[in-house]
């Protein structure tokens, strides 16, 4: 972190009054505890600081954290309305109010003479707080509603905007996004070291952060400066025993076994990096579990295939969510994906990192289907159909010899031979590149295989000509061997055969 952004953010500290830690509405563990940790260091500093997150409700997760049930859901007295009255000609002798319904009545009585409209003024006070820290935050708009009901509030004050992801937007005035940390919290403990020894309460924040972040340091984004980070906080008295329990040793018996039946079904495709299960309606009632399990067997997935940077979860809802959908899915992408980007064409809920989908029809192989369609669609890898393939592999190859007829037949003829003593076996031209035509071009190639001379078919020069513009002088000249796009043979005379005729 650059010395110049560190004294602006200490700056900003500095000349606020009442500091608001706010983090996204589909928030993680990560986020949670930096925002703690984040707190503790602006408190220490004299100041006000709220942690304010749309919806929170802690899980089992984090519940054991210091202070986490000091994070509030919604603004509270966020701005004051001010009515202001000139009392210098006219004092008051009397103030009283009353409520009518959703009427709000003040009553002022003058000492002498009387008040006029025209002495009395309205406008909103400041906002409460003067500086907003945002943690694992990628944009304003995942905040939830304290971000689209109160924006203006965002627009007003300064930003300091804390995240780890390559994603985010850097919407701050401030912008600390290192992208090489595994962690919020790894950046936040970079800002404590710099003036403060974590206490023990802060340093068990930071390391539950990081331990969440880098499941249990199993991700290949950990570096020696994670480690670093992390032996400093032991040594500062973190909690690691009570972190693990918590993270990792709570998980319910039905959640347990509802991974076991997804892990059973666990499939991976190496092209797209991408793992993915099915769950079926049975699986929710043998297991006695239902949807609130799956963020946490989504977890153990993605903890059970290291190498996979795409992790999907397709399942039929369980009877008791109530919900009209049948087949929904669970898309979540490691740091440098965009898990609603890579399903954006299935309109997706979430965020970038994990994204949701429901089917109102079809079955869950249909679902399965879809979600891979899609996923493949965005990263690139949509296989062509076969013939199109050999076609254009084919054409591609050759095209570039085409310039004179001398560097077309030398390759060709290779191809060729090497085809006549099996298709395997042709180097020159990948497997199964040449298509099936069938007679009598085969025979033709079978003989020429067996040597050129042998190719009594095709006696002088043909021409081999592949539907879609590429055209070869080649191996004999009677006959136009066209191949046309249902891969069968079209022999025709050649012009100069029907010149001479």
């Amino acid at each position: 972190m650059a010395l110049q952004t560190e004294r602006q953010i200490e700056a900003s500290i500095s000349n606020s009054t009442h500091a608001l830690i706010a983090f996204r509405k589909d928030w993680t563990v990560d986020a949670v505890a930096s925002a703690l940790a984040l707190a503790r260091l602006v408190a220490a500093r004299g100041k006000k600081v709220d942690i304010i997150a749309d919806g929170f409700k802690p899980s089992r997760q984090v519940t054991f954290l210091p202070t986490v049930e000091s994070i509030a859901t919604e603004f509270n007295r966020l701005r004051k309305f001010v009515i202001s009255l000139d009392v210098s000609k006219t004092p008051i002798d009397e103030l009283t109010y009353d409520l009518a319904g959703n009427q709000l009545n003040i009553h002022i009585t003058p000492k002498t003479g009387q008040y006029s409209s025209s002495d009395v003024l309205s406008r909103a006070a400041n906002y409460k707080y003067d500086l907003i820290f945002t943690v694992g935050t990628p944009d304003l708009g995942s905040l939830g509603r304290l971000f689209s009901e109160h924006s203006e509030l965002f627009y007003h004050c300064p930003i300091i905007n804390i995240d780890h992801d390559a994603q985010n937007e850097n919407y701050g005035n401030i912008n600390v996004v290192d992208i090489t940390a595994t962690s919020t919290a790894e950046i936040v403990h970079h800002l404590l070291a710099k003036n403060d020894r974590p206490n023990e309460d802060i340093a068990t924040m930071l390391l539950t952060g990081i331990i969440a972040a880098t499941r249990s340091f199993r991700t290949t984004q950990v570096t020696p400066r994670t480690l670093d980070v992390a032996a400093e906080l032991v040594a500062a008295g973190a909690r690691r025993d009570e972190i693990v329990q918590n993270l990792y040793k709570t998980r319910s018996l039905a959640t347990l076994k509802l991974w076991g039946r997804a892990l059973a079904r666990l499939k991976y495709d190496p092209e797209t990096k991408m793992v993915w299960s099915l769950l079926v309606r049975q699986d929710f009632i043998h297991t006695s579990s239902n949807e609130e399990c799956l963020p946490e067997v989504m977890a153990e997935l993605m903890v059970s295939a290291p190498e996979a940077e795409i992790t999907a979860l397709v399942y039929e809802r369980d009877a008791e969510s109530g919900a009209p959908a049948s087949i929904c899915a669970l898309i979540a992408s490691e740091r440098h994906a965009d898990a609603l980007g890579l399903v954006s064409d299935l309109q997706p809920e979430g965020h970038r990192r994990l994204a949701r989908i429901c089917f109102l029809t079809g079955d869950i192989q249909q679902a399965e289907q879809a979600v891979l369609t899609s996923i493949r669609k965005s990263l690139g890898k949509i296989k062509q159909p076969e013939f199109v393939g050999r076609t254009n592999k084919l054409t591609e190859t050759l095209d570039a010899k085409i310039k004179s007829a001398e560097s077309v037949i030398e390759p060709l003829v290779s191809a060729i031979k090497a085809v006549g003593n099996g298709l395997d076996q042709a180097e020159q031209f990948p497997a199964k590149t040449i298509i099936d035509t069938k007679e009598p071009l085969v025979s033709a190639i079978k003989a020429v295989g067996n040597g050129l001379d042998q190719a009594e078919q095709f006696p002088a020069k043909a021409i081999i000509d592949t539907e879609g513009g590429l055209s070869l002088s080649a191996l004999t000249g009677d006959n136009v061997i066209r191949i046309k796009s249902d891969g069968q043979p079209d022999v025709r005379q050649s012009n100069a055969s029907r010149v001479n005729k």
